[in-house]
Parts: C-alpha cells; structure tokens; sequence
C-alpha cells in the first residue's frame, strides 16, 4: 500500500490524474483481499484506516472531474466495507468457521445508478464525503445526479458540537432558565446545521431522503433538519441491501418487547406497547435476562429494546444494553446472529455509532444492518425516559398499519410536543436506518 501510495503521489505531482486514481484504487484493493482474513468486524474497520489516505486521494482527483456518477462509485467503494462482508456465526464452543467466500466480497462493487434509483422508489439519496477538509454531497434523483459542496468541516462541526451539549443539558435541566437558554442554543443551531446540510442540497421539503452519512456527519441529528422523512444507513449499497428483506406472511410475524431494570420509564412503555401489540412476547424488567431475550431477537420480526444503554466510543462494538442478569453486547448480539427484521432502540445513545478512519463505522445500529436487520430506530443521545413514551406507541402504531421505519417515525414526531424539553430533545434525537 504504501508503495501505491508513493505511485499515486508521483503521478499528483506530475498531473497524471488517471494513474493517481488507479495506483490509490489498487492499494485499497489490496487491503480489501487482506482485510477480508481478519476474523472480527472491529479488526477490520480498523484495518481500514490505513487506506484513508489512498481513498481522500482518489476523492480529490474524481472530483476535479465533476461527475456525480463517478464520485458515488468510489465513495461506495471506500465506505462501510467491514459491513458488508458478514463475518460467520459462532459455531459451539466459539470457533468462527472459516469464510472461504470472503476473498470474494473483499473488494465490493457498489450498484450501478439504474438499480440505485430503483431501489429508491422516489427517494432522493444524499451521501456526504469529506475529501482536503471539505465537506461534500452527492444528490441522486430519480433523474439526474449531481455533485454539491458543503463548505469546510469546521464550519459545520462546530454547531453540531455545541447542539449535543445543548441537547444534553435539556435532556435533564437545572432549572426553567437553563431549559429556555438550552432550547434557544439548540435552536440557533439547527438552523445553521440546517443552512450548511441541507439548503444547498436543493430537495424539496416533502422529499423523503436516503442519508449516508460521513465521519462526524453520524452524529447530526437528520430528520429535525428536513421537513420529510429521513432514512440513514453507512452507504448507499448497506441501504440498498435492507430493501431486500421480505416481511414475513401475515400472521406469522414475531414481536418482542423488552423492558431493562433501572429505567423509571421502561416497564410503563413496554406496557404501553403490550396494547398495540397484544400478541407480543414480552420481558419485564425482572425476566429480562440475557439468554433469553437473545434466543427471542434472533427470530422476531420486530423487537423494541426499552434498555439502559451504555455506549463505548473507545470499541463501540462492546457497547452494551443493560438487561435483568447483566449487559449485552453489541459483539455478543452480532456474533451470535441476533438480526430481528425491524429493531426499535429506545436506549440512551443507542444510535451513536462511531465514525472510523477509512469511512468505517461501528455500534449499535451499524452492527444489526450489517447482521441484515433491515430497519432499526435508535437515538444520538440521552433522551428522558418518561416522557418517550408517547412517540414510542405513536410509531408502533404507525409499524403495525405497515408504514416504513422512516415514515411511521417522521408521523410520529410530529405528534410530539415540541414546547417541553424533553419533548424537544425526543424530536431531536431520533432517527431510522434503513429500508423497512
């Protein structure tokens, strides 16, 4: 790699624009063949950093070229690979099978636009790059694709730093002033996140969009940017892929819900939930134990997570959920095969998950896509327990009348009273991934 580093670096400083882009696209296939051997998803979102410097340099110079198309390509080629080639599951005893397959996958080639735009049924797909400190977007309709810069990454990660210690502090106010100075500052800063993410854009306040999002670009809270609604996923192929799960027959589907100790607000949501869906296996804050509520997720078709998360930024794939005999693993769930088709996390944190060197991202919501759930709710931040109640039976409602994730969320938030601060920060902070 770093001999094809040294070749495309050549070719920069000599104008070869053509071989920069083929010296930096063979390196990262090599490190796609070699990064394909590594027996855990961590590893090799790691691995892919040490191609980052090989991606931003191809980046550039399709950029200078100005073609949507081709941009795409390459964004999809250097994103989000530890996701898409599924690691085996645990066979007993612990011991990872191996996956002969694999070196077949390692270097996948994202959708042509005819089948993207297929699969987006009228959605308009937005997917961010960052490229010599610049962020920047390609904008894909159902005709037409087009190239879009979003300004220095400064401009935009300075807002979004001081809109989640806003939203922090409203999740659990000292008082009525700070609440008012909390909401004023959050305000403020949507508006400039909205002016820099998304005006330049061009959509529609009523286009539903497909965001994939970059590096700190996972951290921003989508939908309470745009008017429509709004589904996430760590690429366009990754979002691709949970169109292609299939609901199961009428009658035979699968719901569980799931209450976790230590939450004041858990046990009177999951009740709640109990009237939507009367059928539903359900574990309360004391039968809520590990092996148990595992064994029901891997066959449910919809499971909602009522749990106190704990995030870890320093290896996300061991952030964990807090159930009645201890926590569960993001590593635990995704090595044992856990993957309900539709997942709702009303966990703090829970939608988190942490940007990578190499455009790899891990956590939560990035490990159950990459299992093949193919529509999960989750949050970025602390949201107030009680109060997310009502948002939580105003989008199972909208699941069981068959409404996507993204849809039935986006109807749902706008039920909520905005005026309170913990309505707020739940309006905020929720978003769907995925496709179902």
């Amino acid at each position: 790699m770093r001999g094809h580093l040294a070749l495309a670096t050549a070719a920069g400083i000599a104008g070869d624009r053509p071989t920069v882009v083929r010296e930096a696209r063979a390196g990262l296939r090599d490190l796609a063949a070699h990064r394909s051997s590594l027996p855990t998803m961590e590893l090799r979102a790691l691995a892919s950093g040490h191609g980052a410097e090989l991606g931003e340099m191809g980046l550039a110079e399709l950029l200078r070229d100005g073609s949507a198309a081709r941009t795409l390509r390459w964004m999809e080629q250097t994103r989000a690979a530890a996701l898409l080639a599924r690691l085996p599951l645990l066979e007993p005893g612990g011991v990872s099978p191996a996956t002969p397959e694999d070196g077949d996958r390692a270097w996948v080639l994202p959708p042509g636009l005819d089948r993207l735009r297929a699969g987006l049924d009228g959605r308009v797909l937005v997917e961010t790059g960052l490229c010599e400190g610049r962020y920047v977007a390609v904008v894909v309709r159902a005709r037409g694709a087009r190239l879009v810069d979003l300004g220095p990454r400064e401009r935009v990660e300075e807002p979004l730093h001081a809109l989640v210690f806003a939203l922090r502090r409203l999740a659990s106010p000292r008082s009525a002033a700070a609440a008012q100075a909390a909401r004023v500052n959050a305000d403020a800063r949507l508006r400039v996140l909205r002016e820099l993410l998304v005006a330049p854009l061009g959509v529609a306040p009523d286009d539903e969009l497909v965001v994939a999002p970059v590096g700190p670009l996972h951290g921003v809270p989508w939908s309470a940017l745009h008017a429509g609604p709004v589904s996430l996923a760590p690429s366009a192929t990754a979002w691709l892929a949970t169109t292609a799960a299939a609901a199961p027959p009428a009658g035979t589907a699968a719901t569980v819900l799931v209450a976790g100790p230590g939450l004041a607000g858990a046990q009177d949501e999951v009740d709640a939930l109990v009237a939507v869906h009367p059928h539903a296996r359900v574990f309360d804050a004391a039968t809520s134990l590990v092996a148990p509520v595992t064994g029901a997720l891997a066959s449910a078709d919809l499971a909602h997570l009522a749990c106190h998360g704990v995030p870890r930024a320093d290896n996300p794939m061991f952030s964990s959920l807090v159930l009645a005999d201890g926590p569960v693993t993001v590593q635990e769930l995704h090595r044992a095969g856990v993957a309900p088709r539709r997942l709702v996390l009303a966990s703090c944190h829970s939608g988190a998950d942490v940007a990578y060197a190499g455009d790899e991202v891990l956590g939560f919501v990035s490990g159950m896509l990459a299992r093949g759930t193919a529509g999960v709710v989750a949050n970025i931040a602390a949201v107030p327990d009680v109060e997310v109640v009502d948002l939580m039976v105003g989008l199972h409602r909208r699941l069981v009348a068959g409404q996507t994730m993204a849809r039935a969320l986006h109807a749902a938030r706008a039920e909520i009273d905005r005026d309170t601060p913990a309505g707020f920060v739940n309006w905020c902070t929720f978003g769907a991934h995925g496709a179902a």
